[in-house]
């Protein structure tokens, strides 16, 4: 069913894919990985290549906005996803991460596919960014997993208050995530840990804050703990929350750029009280000179300097650089040698071959449809200050969306994947590439902490000249849709099921050469949403429309 909106049309909602296995295998090739491969991914690793496992989420978080758009969760199957560890381990990659929210949650194929990787011996590291559900894991869990060479377990635990994990809707069993990550830090000291918890929920009292900093305090060998400052994005349940408990409107907006170090308006506690916080976060656990002396000689074991530089230096946006000002801030310059992973023990040789070997060049057909996908995701380097934390991950999205048009569409189309800062750190290098590509559409992709890095660039492309169809997709565009099509720029939004959605949009636009979509093409794509101020009407609408004015 079509729903109009003010002056939007939202199309039927496209059914998700259940069947993960049967989409095509991320085509790396899209890419130039050398690029990439020298700078750390959210893992905060170089020289990595990242795997997605599963879609959805089967939690319903109040700050989260994933089950807007999946109602379900599903996962590939055991032999699919190591089919492509495999295949990367093969590539000569020697460090792999999972970018998925929830890998965890089928224990039985958790295990399996750990006990997969020891017995043969694929000799990989594996990286969890995103986090574990750390209260789902067990001892058996645990166990199988570090024997398949696990080595960046993140867990989230967000708050240790039980009326948060009420309110928050996210549910953890406190106390056996406790346990698990006990187990953990004893057992495998070598495991480089990472626990996210949040400060500042809407309606968090000040003891249910302390709760949390007891937690993380208890815990006497998490490697990297995070305590970011709670931010509300728009079209979420907890902005929903927030205002109904007194937070206005203009603080969530005043926020929602603000990096996760920053204090923010949106915060139920006096600022004196957040700053006392972090400092006793810092003092007492990150610079704690017997915890420093027990972890830092497995991260130096796990990982370069430059990536232990860019670790620390997010803790202090300030002063405090790197590894060795951290050792000097500690008191501790003459008692740890720092002697860190070197950089040919995990580079890549060769990566780019590498890839092509698996991913041979395919031939295209001479008028093939352009299309030219944006990843707006890195702020340029000019800017670079504006992000908390500097980190390049290959457009996964984007690669999937290729893939899958290749696999349908063949020949007929020619994508062109791009992401700032790494293609082109200017307006002007993007609208170079614009102009010697010369495609036939344009896709764009952000998140919504880049919002308006977004809706800028989009605003330059219409600015310089491009008349062509823009759609967009992602996290941002699809969860506020609304919000983005009062950017006249901005033709199609897609949100939902990016494969088929899109593939859809590009077959209507090679049967129309390029031509924008009315609204009769418009309405017959699921998953959609478009203004309907900047579509032409069809033939069909024209005439029933002047049917209806001559009735009248």
């Amino acid at each position: 069913m079509t729903i109009n909106i003010k002056n939007f049309v939202k199309t039927a909602t496209r059914r998700q894919i259940n069947n993960l296995d049967t989409l095509p295998t991320f085509d790396r090739s899209l890419v130039d990985y050398k690029s990439y491969s020298k700078v750390a991914g959210h893992a905060g690793v170089t020289n990595s290549m990242a795997v997605q496992a599963t879609r959805g989420c089967p939690y319903r978080c109040f700050y989260c906005d994933v089950f807007k758009t999946t109602e379900h969760h599903f996962r590939r199957s055991v032999d699919s996803i190591y089919e492509e560890v495999k295949m990367i381990a093969g590539m000569g990659v020697k460090r792999i991460e999972f970018i998925d929210d929830i890998f965890n949650v089928k224990k039985k194929d958790f295990i399996e596919f750990f006990r997969r990787v020891s017995r043969d011996k694929l000799n990989v590291s594996f990286f969890f960014p995103t986090a574990l559900k750390g209260d789902l894991l067990d001892k058996e869990a645990i166990d199988a997993m570090m024997e398949g060479g696990g080595v960046g377990i993140n867990v989230s635990l967000e708050s240790a208050s039980p009326r948060m994990q009420k309110v928050m809707k996210k549910g953890l069993n406190i106390e056996k995530f406790h346990e698990n990550m006990e187990y953990l830090c004893k057992r495998y000291p070598q495991a480089v840990t990472g626990l996210n918890t949040m400060h500042g929920f809407p309606s968090e009292t000040e003891d249910e804050a302390m709760l949390t900093l007891n937690f993380i305090l208890s815990l006497k060998w998490i490697h990297f703990p995070y305590s970011h400052i709670v931010r509300i994005f728009p079209g979420t349940v907890l902005e929903k929350f927030a205002l109904e408990h007194g937070v206005n409107q203009a603080a969530i907006d005043d926020s929602i750029d603000k990096s996760y170090h920053e204090i923010t308006p949106t915060l139920p506690f006096k600022k004196e009280f957040t700053v006392m916080y972090r400092l006793k976060f810092l003092t007492e656990y990150i610079l704690n000179k017997e915890r420093l002396l027990k972890v830092l000689p497995y991260q130096m074991k796990h990982f370069t300097e430059s990536e232990l530089n860019q670790r620390y230096s997010s803790y202090f946006p300030y002063k405090v650089k790197s590894l060795r000002d951290v050792l000097k801030v500690a008191d501790l310059e003459n008692d740890i040698e720092i002697n860190c992973l070197k950089e040919e023990e995990i580079s890549i040789k060769d990566i780019n071959n590498q890839i092509r070997s698996k991913f041979p060049v395919k031939s295209k057909h001479p008028d093939a449809f352009k299309f030219l996908l944006i990843n707006i995701s890195t702020f340029f380097t000019s800017d670079r200050g504006t992000s908390e934390y500097d980190v390049l991950e290959p457009p996964l999205g984007l690669i999937a969306l290729q893939s899958y048009l290749d696999e349908k569409l063949g020949p007929l189309v020619k994508g062109k994947l791009i992401k700032s800062r790494v293609d082109f750190d200017s307006y002007e290098e993007l609208d170079e590439i614009i102009k010697k590509f010369k495609p036939d559409a344009i896709g764009v992709s952000a998140m919504t902490f880049h919002k308006d890095f977004f809706h800028e660039a989009i605003k330059d492309i219409r600015n310089r000249g491009y008349k062509k169809t823009i759609m967009v997709g992602g996290p941002y565009p699809t969860t506020s849709f609304e919000e983005v099509l009062e950017d006249k720029n901005i033709d199609i939004c897609g949100i939902g099921e990016g494969e088929v959605t899109i593939t859809e949009i590009i077959k209507k636009l090679i049967i129309s050469k390029g031509k924008k979509l009315d609204d009769i093409e418009l309405n017959e794509i699921d998953g959609i949403a478009y203004n309907k101020d900047n579509h032409s009407k069809s033939l069909i609408t024209q005439r029933i429309v002047k049917a209806n004015i001559i009735s009248k």
